[in-house]
């Protein structure tokens, strides 16, 4: 999961924060004092961040926590779907869930997004920070029981089949089929045994890599290469089995193998790249790895000072030799062209994508012009200015609309205001006193690629 840098007088990164609010009875509902005091809450929480922008007020009227299908919470869960939300509050953890399983499943959602929540009434729950996540780890350690409970019955008959020899799911090693819910050897063992073989007399995980595509036609990563070559299966074990399956691989050709393997681990410690998996190659369209460059210098004195650059390249080409793109593209030479490029390029992109979609933005309008008045409903009722029974009539009739203007929208437009947004940030000012994450950060909240042809030709596509 994505979290943002925490922000300072000088270093600014925009939070676009959704506001959930939820009432579980009517008596809440018809007396209104619970949602008017999470709204207040919620802005009141806002205002004291100068870092943080409401993009919306989703509300829930009525409905149990239990229960996933709520209809603004499924709007909620769209909107950050598509991007245009960093971070969900809400006042107490029971307004947001008191079902593991939907808690489990949303949150899933969440970290897939880089999306945060905070309960603001209760500061311990707070999943953009480590103490927080930790303290909601604990706080759900009962349901998690119940949770394992169920899963400890499951993995009961996993072990039972395992004991027996057969197979718990339908992928199958390379070498292997399956034949009455058991592994045996098929027409590709050969071919499995001629993979470890070679990789004993090599040593290099690339070599075989381009061993196996062409003398098999096999095209696998380094990874799956790897989980292959230490696959106990081969040799007939799986868990505490040792007669699961027949072995295809000689004990002393896998053991072998696995020496070898151990020899090869690199070293853990990764360096911290500023455009690390936005960099694409744009003639193989495969992610571009971050690598170190060390350059030597002696001075007059004899003194020797080791400097360190980093780079971009794309492995298909240097390990693979499947891709064109050799040349690498430093970083701070990708720094310049994109601190130069990004502002002209947003504003030529925003003018471009409102001209070509000018129609379905008028029916975006329309859209907005539905929410802008379910919204001042919702004002309206926070501040007993309607009823509960004006307020459910006139949401529905909107509803109705707002379901007609959908069902004719063939794509959702784009919502551009987090671009345009970042255009009124002075951040070219203050780049250069931010962080490797902070400048990481500050790409990655417009930027979804960059990509660099052979060329080195630059396109920037945006969210």
């Amino acid at each position: 999961m994505r979290h943002k840098p925490a922000a300072t007088a000088d270093k600014k990164i925009l939070l676009r924060v959704a506001i959930y609010i939820r009432v579980s009875t009517d008596r809440q509902v018809r007396e209104g004092d619970s949602m008017r005091d999470q709204l207040s809450s919620g802005q009141k929480y806002i205002d004291s961040h100068d870092n943080m922008i409401l993009v919306d007020t989703y509300v829930d009227d009525g409905i149990s926590g239990q229960k996933l299908n709520r209809d603004d919470f499924q709007r909620l869960l769209d909107d950050i779907q598509i991007g245009r939300i960093d971070l969900v509050i809400f006042t107490r953890l029971d307004r947001w869930f008191r079902n593991l399983r939907h808690y489990l499943n949303t949150q899933d959602i969440l970290d897939k997004h880089g999306v945060s929540w905070t309960a603001i009434e209760q500061p311990y729950f707070d999943t953009s920070t480590p103490h927080g996540r930790a303290f909601v780890n604990n706080s759900m350690i009962w349901a998690e029981l119940e949770a394992q409970n169920d899963s400890d019955r499951i993995l009961g008959v996993f072990d039972d089949k395992v004991e027996n020899g057969e197979v718990l799911s339908g992928s199958t090693p390379l070498g292997y089929s399956i034949q009455n819910k058991h592994l045996i050897p098929d027409d590709d063992a050969p071919t499995a045994v001629a993979i470890f073989e070679f990789y004993r007399k090599s040593g290099s995980l690339n070599e075989t890599l381009r061993y196996m595509e062409s003398e098999f036609g096999l095209v696998r990563v380094a990874a799956s290469l790897k989980n292959m070559l230490t696959n106990t299966k081969y040799i007939g074990i799986f868990r505490d089995n040792k007669e699961y399956c027949p072995a295809i691989i000689d004990e002393e050709l896998f053991f072998d193998v696995q020496r070898l393997l151990s020899i090869n681990i690199k070293d853990g410690k990764k360096h911290d790249y500023i455009f690390n998996s936005l960099v694409v190659c744009d003639d193989c369209g495969h992610t571009m790895s971050g690598y170190q460059q060390r350059t030597h210098y002696k001075n007059s004195n004899g003194n020797r000072t080791i400097y360190k650059y980093s780079h971009y390249r794309c492995r298909q080409a240097v390990t693979l030799h499947r891709c064109p793109h050799t040349k690498a593209v430093g970083e701070s030479t990708l720094e310049s062209i994109m601190l130069s490029r990004i502002r002209p390029e947003i504003e030529k992109y925003i003018t471009e994508y409102e001209v070509a979609n000018l129609p379905a933005m008028r029916t975006d309008t329309k859209r907005r012009n539905i929410e802008h008045k379910l919204q001042k409903l919702k004002d309206l009722f926070l501040n007993d200015l309607i009823t509960m029974d004006e307020f459910k009539l006139d949401r529905e009739k909107l509803l109705v609309q707002l379901e007609k203007i959908n069902a004719r929208t063939s794509q959702p437009v784009k919502d551009l205001s987090f671009l345009k947004k970042f255009l009124d940030m002075n951040f070219e000012s203050m780049y250069d006193s931010f962080s490797v994450a902070e400048k990481r950060e500050l790409w990655r909240s417009v930027v979804r690629e960059i990509r660099i042809d052979h060329d080195k030709n630059v396109r920037i596509i945006f969210l």
